[in-house]
């Protein structure tokens, strides 16, 4: 009688499966063979799993929900300030070799990991630019907005902006109305970054309740960052597959959608109005928008085509939300959750705000507060900027670290996480303390405070996240102002708890809530 087995071994489709999964099985053996020893980064310290495949990364920041970074910080206590931390990518935690990873261009080219948060759909924009030298020439028309210089010149825009978050917030006193802080925040900061990039636009602190849709688009891309990164196929398939089925598989790749097509929209707008300018002959005197500006600029043809300039668009929508409206979240909670700090707030603000609002300060300001500036740093330690590491390569020469050599063009990162929570130069790293920026102050807390990342590559909005963080909090918090009450919100809606490229608390928070008496 012919055997079960030798009968299947006869079919010739059950043998395509076997010696399909048989190649398969050989492949990823010799594969991990390859990366353990063979690979230029064979001899770097770490875990071997992590050395061998990248679904030890996913586990960690997928299936439990951006926690690599804190595997990245326990891999770095048992193997020392140098990990690979998967097959291709290096970690240091050594705040002395932050200036050696993120230089300035006059040191030596710097090149982004194209691995590196390939997926979200960003690609042609400033941010993934590969190349150094196409990054510089992407990256510099768009840098007279952001400089410290066309900062103070949006002062007035800046001014009438965080008046009517002000008077939003101001006008529901008495109602037992519970609002969100988060996401009003999220529509000033989104209004502001509006404001500059476009012209007559909708804005979101018009909606009676603060927009919390654009807050939930923003979130729900920030939340899938990890997925998308690690399959980064998924975003292809978002764009040729039925809007039904969609919304089925992926719920969250509707919002991918939403914020594209949102992009592109005020990209052709900025642009129908750059052609209605010049056919008129009339050129306005006023504020003209980034994106009417880079359409006026002398940028290469090649580099405004409506594609690449709708992803810069998404970046800048997506970048100057998110970071600066968590910051000042963050902070918010503090104050509130603590009368003395409140306290010592308002009695700072009571001469620059003695004429608000027929006067509001400037920037330049604010900065001469102390009180008001310790608080802005400390917030801006805790809540981290940018959590995850953010891997650099170099092109043309190695770089050295101790007694390792770094290849060319091996990604190396370092997160700001673990520079802004060193026990050594912060003590008590985790404890929210603004009088640790006062007095005679350890110079490595400088040299460990790295929100904005530094070098050639660094935060472009860094000096408009700073005048929006300043301004919000001395017009809220000054004296005579609203009295905020904190509702059903404690620490825990505010500690950052998972890494999604930029960090989130706890996921199934509320949201900072406050009631005004």
């Amino acid at each position: 009688m012919e055997r079960p087995v030798n009968h299947l071994l006869a079919n010739p489709s059950v043998r395509l499966v076997i010696i399909t999964a048989g190649l398969a099985a050989v492949y990823t053996i010799g594969l991990a063979v390859y990366r353990l020893v063979f690979s230029q980064l064979a001899g770097f310290p770490g875990p071997k799993l992590a050395a061998a495949t990248y679904w030890y990364e996913f586990y960690y920041d997928c299936i439990r929900q951006g926690k690599f970074v804190f595997e990245i910080e326990r891999m770095h206590r048992k193997y020392g300030p140098i990990v690979r931390i998967n097959p291709h990518e290096l970690s240091i935690h050594d705040p002395d070799a932050y200036n050696e990873i993120y230089v300035s261009e006059s040191k030596r080219r710097t090149e982004h990991y194209d691995v590196f948060a390939k997926g979200i759909d960003f690609d042609g924009s400033h941010l993934l630019t590969k190349s150094h030298d196409l990054h510089r020439r992407r990256r510099k028309p768009l840098e007279p907005f952001f400089s410290r210089l066309g900062v103070s010149r949006l002062q007035h825009m800046l001014s009438e902006v965080v008046e009517k978050l002000a008077s939003r917030i101001e006008a529901l006193k008495g109602t037992n109305s519970i609002i969100r802080l988060d996401h009003a925040f999220s529509a000033f900061s989104g209004d502001i970054i509006g404001r500059i990039c476009w012209e007559g636009e909708k804005e979101f602190l018009d909606d009676p309740n603060f927009a919390p849709e654009w807050y939930n688009v923003i979130h729900m891309i920030i939340r899938s960052v990890p997925l998308f990164t690690m399959f980064p196929f998924i975003i292809q398939v978002v764009g040729v597959v039925p809007e039904s089925i969609l919304a089925w598989a992926f719920p969250s790749s509707q919002n991918f959608n939403k914020f594209t097509t949102v992009a592109k929209d005020h990209v052709l707008k900025a642009k129908r109005e750059k052609m209605e300018h010049d056919l008129k002959g009339t050129h306005s005197t006023d504020h003209v928008s980034l994106f009417r500006y880079i359409f006026d600029s002398d940028m290469p043809e090649s580099e405004r085509s409506d594609e690449r300039l709708a992803k810069e668009a998404q970046v800048l929508l997506g970048g100057g939300t998110a970071s600066t409206a968590r910051t000042l979240t963050f902070i918010s909670y503090y104050i509130l959750a603590n009368p003395h700090i409140q306290l010592r707030l308002k009695e700072e603000l009571k001469d620059v705000m003695a004429t608000y609002p027929q006067h509001v300060p400037t920037w330049a300001d604010l900065e001469k507060l102390p009180y008001l500036q310790a608080l802005i740093k400390e917030g801006l330690r805790l809540s981290y900027g940018v959590m995850h590491r953010l891997p650099r390569c170099s092109p043309d020469v190695p770089i050295r670290y101790k007694q390792w050599t770094i290849p060319v063009g091996v990604p190396v990162g370092m997160s700001a996480y673990l520079m802004h929570t060193d026990p050594v130069v912060y003590p008590k790293p985790f404890e929210f303390l603004p009088e640790r920026w006062l007095g005679n102050i350890n110079p490595a807390m400088h040299r460990n405070f790295v929100p904005f990342c530094r070098g050639s590559r660094n935060c472009l909005g860094m000096n408009l996240a700073q005048a929006e963080i300043n301004l919000a909090l001395a017009v809220l918090y000054r004296p005579n102002g609203p009295t905020f009450e904190l509702y059903d919100t404690d620490e825990s809606d505010v500690i950052q708890a998972h890494d999604f490229l930029i960090p989130l608390p706890k996921l199934d928070t509320k949201g900072v809530r406050i009631l005004i008496r």
